[in-house]
């Protein structure tokens, strides 16, 4: 049985010079399994604020995972 490996380049927005990475994760990774993979690859210590957006298919409302931004102290 083959796996599937997911490929993400992640780029954090409005900050110069481009601080980016580029993580694979295998298909079983659930979106708590990828937060982890970012925040280790950016050497984070899961004090940032962070969701996941994303259309399921034949939907039009997105879907949002993550930390709310209220009250939100690290």
């Amino acid at each position: 049985m083959t796996q599937l490996i997911y490929q993400f380049y992640i780029k954090l927005r409005d900050i110069e010079p481009t601080i980016w990475r580029r993580i694979q994760v295998p298909d079983t990774y659930t979106f708590w399994g990828l937060h982890v993979a970012i925040q280790d690859a950016m050497g984070w210590l899961d004090c940032h604020l962070h969701a996941f957006r994303f259309r399921p298919k034949h939907k039009r409302e997105i879907v949002e995972i993550g930390i709310p931004n209220e009250g939100w102290r690290c």
